[in-house]
């Protein structure tokens, strides 16, 4: 027996067989005994050279990355389940992929053809693009994370790198990680930015299509000697993809190719539509084209004829895409937004959206015409929050800012130091105070001076969501543990949620809030008396939970699916799902608003 094999870890996971181990720690095939499914267990190897104060900062930054990497929905990327602690040791709980590492593909196989590179590039290119909306820069993307499933192309080890304590060097002075997909700026001891992962993904893209790697060495040091010195190997079989991959190669991250040029060019090429010596000329692939659409033609028609008779047209409201899995006589609008949505708020007939495009784009609810959007903010937005009399509409994110407008005029308001990257915002019931929950603290803010009131620390924890119930009691929750904060400024703890939380709401009487954690549970704690009400489960992570106005229903969102469940009974009213994974839910009055991943706002009639 291998060993460690056969443990249980936090009470759940059956550790049943080692897949690989490296410097970083040992991948483990396990069991979830709970939900019964097999899963990938990291355990994560913590420095045997640091001191305690080190080693504790290190795991507070190695959780903290964790949730980071959680955020990433997409299916090109390893999803991460869970983060538990275990006899001192952490262990990352992931997606088991059914796949062979794409470095192991090409020493069996060798080189591979230009285009299934380019369907390769493509998929860990999205990747990329969901964990940099996501806050998360890769750092180690090379062949040996690439995954190569029956059916899909993964990118795994999102956020591996920072969790197991990467710096840009190391105490002798070498950068960690793999030396040939290593870009120029890291190998000179500078920071990761998202341009360094598309350096990395262009070696890898080398690697694939030439069989070797793009910048040769003996050792690391010859290595990073030719990354900052030299130019790479020529390509030889790369074809069309020679010129992308020259694109991605570039010295300075500003020359590199952007990920909307890199996506065009590698469809180019995946779809056909770069010349490749020996390809099928393009007269006679428009001709071949031509007969498959007349074939299809009589079908299509027939089909978008029913189609009329299933959906319920709405002349000045975007058309769903039906999907099998939707539920379409629910859907009464679709609004287009500029990037991934992970935060929604309300205010009468006023809609607000936040996310990547780092702008906050406001919609009236009453014909659903868009407004002009508000900007300010330089990164992704993670909240919002309307005052309570719907003056003022505050937005905050990774930039340390608490960014303020008023609504009326849409002008920007002052602006709020935060000093740490944002996760929630919330307003006390009469306006005075606004709760701002950060990677490190909650802090307090008089919301009309704009002056700092407190700094607290609940449980000396990190990474916070707060909310304001109706009766001014601040909801805090931190990595597994839910406080409450009562306007005393009392501290109750009212228990553990067993997994890390990623989102709060309060009922509108006050009375019950509800946890949404990465292991795919959704705790009640009644606020009065601190009795946990019950538990209910989904699949995933759980990125946004709202109450009905009246109390009576729960809607939560998980990865693709949104679940409304009766309050009361704690049972599941219905369940549909949606094109892409639910970053935030929003009531009003008989409809659910949901913001999407795939840059939507959709709003339901429940």
């Amino acid at each position: 027996m291998a060993d460690g094999q056969d443990r249980v870890i936090a009470g759940q996971y059956r550790l049943t067989s080692e897949i690989g181990r490296g410097g970083f720690g040992i991948v483990w095939r396990a069991e979830d005994e709970r939900l019964h499914r097999s899963v990938a267990v990291k355990e994560l190897f913590l420095p045997t050279y640091l001191d305690a104060g080190q080693l504790a900062e290190r795991r507070r930054r190695s959780l903290r990355e964790a949730r980071s990497a959680a955020r990433i929905a997409h299916p090109s990327a390893v999803t991460v389940y869970d983060v538990v602690e275990h006899e001192d040791s952490l262990f990352l709980i992931m997606e088991l992929i059914d796949g062979e590492a794409l470095n192991a593909v090409v020493r069996r196989d060798g080189p591979l053809p230009p285009r299934r590179v380019a369907e390769i590039g493509l998929s860990v290119l999205e990747a990329l693009r969901a964990a940099h909306a996501a806050g998360v820069v890769h750092r180690d993307v090379k062949p040996s994370n690439v995954l190569i499933g029956p059916k899909r192309v993964v990118l795994s080890d999102f956020g591996i790198a920072t969790i197991d304590g990467e710096a840009s060097l190391t105490s002798s002075g070498f950068v960690m990680g793999a030396p040939a997909y290593t870009a120029p700026e890291r190998a000179r001891g500078e920071a990761a930015v998202p341009a360094s992962d598309l350096w990395s993904l262009g070696a890898t893209l080398f690697y694939a299509v030439e069989g070797k790697r793009p910048y040769p060495g003996a050792n690391a040091n010859a290595v990073f000697h030719a990354i900052l010195n030299g130019s790479p190997e020529k390509t030889r079989r790369a074809g069309p993809l020679a010129p992308i991959i020259r694109g991605l190669l570039r010295m300075d991250p500003a020359d590199r190719l952007t990920p909307d040029q890199l996506s065009t060019l590698l469809r180019d090429v995946a779809e056909d539509r770069v010349p490749v010596l020996g390809a099928v000329p393009p007269a006679r692939r428009r001709a071949r084209r031509a007969r498959r659409l007349a074939a299809a033609l009589p079908a299509l028609a027939a089909l978008v004829a029913a189609a009329g008779f299933l959906w319920p047209r709405h002349p000045d409201r975007a058309a769903p895409a039906p999907t099998a899995a939707t539920t379409p006589s629910r859907l009464l609008a679709t609004l287009p937004t500029g990037g991934q949505v992970s935060t929604l708020a309300i205010s009468g007939d006023l809609l607000a959206a936040g996310g990547e495009d780092k702008g906050v784009r406001l919609w009236n609810l009453q014909d659903n015409q868009p407004l002009p959007v508000l900007r300010g903010p330089v990164s992704n937005i993670w909240t919002t929050a309307f005052s309570p009399d719907g003056s003022t509409l505050a937005a905050g994110g990774y930039d340390t800012v608490v960014y303020r407008w008023d609504v009326a005029t849409r002008r920007p308001k002052a602006r709020l130091k935060v000093g740490d990257g944002i996760s929630s915002l919330s307003y006390s019931r009469d306006g005075r105070t606004m709760a701002v929950g950060t990677t490190e603290d909650v802090q307090l803010w008089d919301a009309a001076s704009g002056k700092r009131l407190r700094t607290l620390r609940p449980g000396g924890q990190t990474s916070f969501i707060t909310a304001y119930s109706r009766r001014s009691w601040l909801g805090v929750v931190g990595p597994g543990t839910v406080h409450m904060l009562r306007a005393s400024g009392r501290d109750t703890t009212l228990g553990d949620t067993g997994s890390y939380p990623f989102s709060l709401a309060f009922d509108p009487a006050g009375t019950t809030v509800a946890v949404g954690t990465m292991n795919g549970r959704i705790t009640l704690w009644n606020c009065d008396t601190g009795k946990r009400l019950g538990t209910l489960s989904t699949d995933g992570t759980v990125f946004a939970i709202a109450f009905s106005p009246d109390g009576s229903t729960i809607a939560t969102g998980s990865g693709k699916t949104i679940t409304l469940w009766n309050a009361a009974t704690r049972e599941r009213v219905a369940s549909w799902t949606t094109p892409a994974a639910v970053g935030a839910l929003a009531y009003r009055q008989g409809e659910l608003i949901s913001g999407g991943y795939d840059r939507t706002v959709r709003i339901w009639r429940v």
